[in-house]
């Protein structure tokens, strides 16, 4: 792709790249269902523990900050301000 812009005959690939990506991110929530339902039946975790969480405030700050540099490092790829 081009340092400054992206080109027509980018599209493609980045279409196949949002299509990979989207196939791993089933893959991990998937994956994580399947450990909280065996958790649950291990009597280790509550159903629906997860759902219910409520995280601290330095949870709640960390897990935010990731948040915010994920979507800062996607946006930046995209715009090239990186």
């Amino acid at each position: 792709m081009s340092q400054h812009n992206l080109r027509p005959e980018d599209l493609d690939r980045l279409g196949q790249a949002l299509i990979t990506m989207t196939k791993e991110l089933w893959v991990v929530k998937d994956r994580v269902r399947i450990l909280e339902a065996a958790l649950a039946e291990a009597g280790v975790l509550v159903p629906d523990a997860v759902d219910r969480f409520q995280p601290g405030e330095e949870l709640a700050q960390s897990l935010s900050a990731d948040r915010a540099l994920l979507i800062e490092h996607v946006l930046g790829a995209l715009t090239n301000d990186q």
